[in-house]
This record gives structure tokens, sequence and C-alpha cells, in this order.
């Protein structure tokens, strides 16, 4: 009886809660050198969180030599909220928005990846209108760092990787689909599950005829 007792408190201290009654009825014949087998179904799990202007210093920095210019976000932008506001910008220049993104993702799945897409390109209105900017050729993604005890390097001068169309506008709110010209590269491959947590910097890029 003393292994027996042995074999259930071992039993209860390494399973969850919900197989305890399962495996408790076979403890005695764990305890006489026997083996007990369960299996389970596990529903897939995918959480995201994406907060935006994630840290103190957010907002959009225009691309210069030498020292750069204080980040100044435009309006709609609010602190680990709003949205990633470019503010006033100058066809012609480009412009680094710093810590635009921060992305918390949770699963189970034993492996993910990650990408970044936009459902539709740029399109003028007012005087602009029928001036179409393709989104792979305007707005871009590259790594950043957590903002507290890591500093933002990122400049305008930066390497980065374009956002990619995923479907026109209508159809990628009535009927979500990926459906790329051509596949981006991921913005992260996870070689496990579990809870991971990523951050971007955006760099804007408007060309002479914006």
């Amino acid at each position: 009886m003393d292994e027996g007792r042995e074999a259930r408190v071992s039993v209860r201290r390494l399973v969850p809660p919900l197989f305890i009654a399962v495996l408790l009825t076979a403890a005695p014949c764990l305890a006489a050198g026997g083996s007990v087998g369960t299996k389970w179904n596990t529903t897939g799990i995918v959480k995201m969180a994406v907060t935006p202007n994630y840290a103190t210093g957010y907002g959009t920095v225009k691309a210069v030599f030498g020292t750069q210019p204080a980040p100044a976000p435009g309006p709609g932008a609010s602190y680990q909220g709003g949205a990633v506001d470019f503010g006033n910008v100058v066809q012609g220049s480009d412009y680094l928005y710093k810590y635009a993104a921060h992305l918390n993702v949770y699963t189970n799945a034993s492996s993910f990846i990650v990408y970044a897409e936009g459902s539709a390109d740029f399109t003028g209105t007012g005087s602009n209108t029928g001036n179409v900017l393709p989104i792979n050729q305007s707005i871009y993604w590259l790594p950043s760092v957590n903002g507290t005890s890591q500093t933002d390097a990122n400049t305008g001068f930066s390497s980065s990787t374009p956002f990619q169309k995923t479907s026109q506008p209508g159809s990628a709110y009535n009927n979500p689909a990926i459906t790329y010209t051509t596949t981006p590269s991921p913005i992260y491959v996870s070689p496990i599950g579990g809870t991971v947590d990523l951050y971007y910097d955006f760099q804007l890029k408007l060309p002479s005829t914006a």
C-alpha cells in the first residue's frame, strides 16, 4: 500500500487535474510494474495581439544624414494605441516610424509563420483622385526592439522589406483571404510553438510623383 500511495502522489504532481481521476484508478498497477496509456485531442489555439506605438519615443523620423530628428507622430497616434500615423509627409522623401508595432503571438502549434500583408494599395483623394501607390512600393517593415531595455537604432536608411497586397478593397473585409501576387518574405518563422513577442518599425517611401 505504501508503494501505491507514492505512485498516486507522483501522478498528482505531474499531470493536469483533468486526468488525475483517470490515472488514479490504475495507480496500483503502476506500483506492480504495469503501464498506462492515455490519449486525448487538443484543439488548435492561435492568439495574436498587435499594439501600435508600443514604446515611448514612437513616431515619424524623416530620413536625413547625421543627427536624426526627434520622432513626430501624426495626430491619429497615441501611446500604446491609436494608429501608426506618419502625419504630414513630403513626396520624394523617405521616413522611419519608430516603435510602430508590437506583435504578441501565442499558439500550441508545433511551429508557425507570420507574414506582413495589406488589403489595398494607397489611393489619392481630392485633387489626387486616381493616383495609386502600390503598397509593396510604399510601405515597408523592419525588425525593431522592445523600447525599454533596448534602444531603437534604425534610421530611414535601414534596409527593410515591403508589405504585400493580399486582395482588393471590399473582398478583404467580406471574405478574408490570402492570395498574394508575390508571396512575401515571412516576418518571423518559429521553429516551436508557444509565446513570442515581435517588434517592428515601419518605413514609408514616397516617389517624386506621389
